[in-house]
């Protein structure tokens, strides 16, 4: 069942990638290109983890590819995306604040020492195998970024669906759906950050998947010859 539910997230994951690089392409812009930029981020972080599953245990490569895309910028760039689709100048703003601060986080994932054996388990999607949290260890970083990114994607959900409850119920109901799916998202990031595992595979799958619902309806209700999506 585990291993099923990774393989769903999976497929979403790398579905609605494909889907969001391509209306990027149809109509070039910062929001697109950054929601695009965060979807390829948050499918390599989920292909990374079952990856790790099926080879039975992390290695040096996969785990830190897992930890830069999934525990650190699972939803940075997903929430600057959702900025810019309101104020595409002060999400370009904060892009550049953040700048230093990304390149710094990878550079600590990059380079931070990894002992495999503070894990429960050998492919345990916990960021244990890193030091204990510190300016100078990866796993502190992983805390504003993530907080950031939840409030901006959730936040922005939540207004553009009420501000189209009357007038684009269709797009409402989308963006209710982006915003369960942040809540969703942060929630199993959340109770994974305090040590509870187990629940990974059916949060990824239903965040995911109430994602990729949200992203079709919201994309569907604005028409491709003048709107934003």
């Amino acid at each position: 069942m585990a291993l099923a539910l990774s393989l769903l997230a999976v497929a979403l994951s790398w579905a609605l990638f494909g889907l969001t690089f391509g209306r990027y392409r149809r109509r070039p812009s910062l929001h697109n290109a950054l929601y695009s930029l965060g979807l390829l981020l948050f499918a390599l972080a989920v292909s990374a983890e079952l990856l790790a599953k099926l080879l039975g245990a992390w290695n040096p490569l996969l785990y830190r590819l897992w930890y830069l895309t999934g525990a650190m910028h699972g939803v940075t760039f997903l929430g600057l995306g959702s900025l810019a689709l309101l104020n595409p100048k002060a999400a370009r703003g904060l892009l550049w604040g953040l700048a230093p601060f990304i390149l710094y986080g990878l550079y600590l994932v990059l380079s931070a020492p990894l002992d495999f054996s503070r894990l429960p388990f050998p492919y345990a999607p916990l960021g244990q195998a890193f030091p204990e949290p510190s300016l100078t260890s990866p796993r502190l970083w992983t805390i504003p970024f993530n907080l950031l990114g939840t409030v901006l994607m959730a936040g922005v959900a939540l207004y553009t669906t009420l501000f189209f409850w009357r007038k684009n119920p269709l797009r409402a109901q989308g963006t209710a759906l982006i915003f369960l799916a942040a809540l969703v998202l942060a929630s199993t990031s959340t109770l994974n950050r305090f040590g509870v595992v187990g629940l990974e595979e059916v949060g990824r799958a239903m965040g995911i998947t109430l994602l990729y619902l949200g992203v079709v309806l919201a994309d569907r209700s604005v028409p491709y010859a003048g709107g934003r999506a």
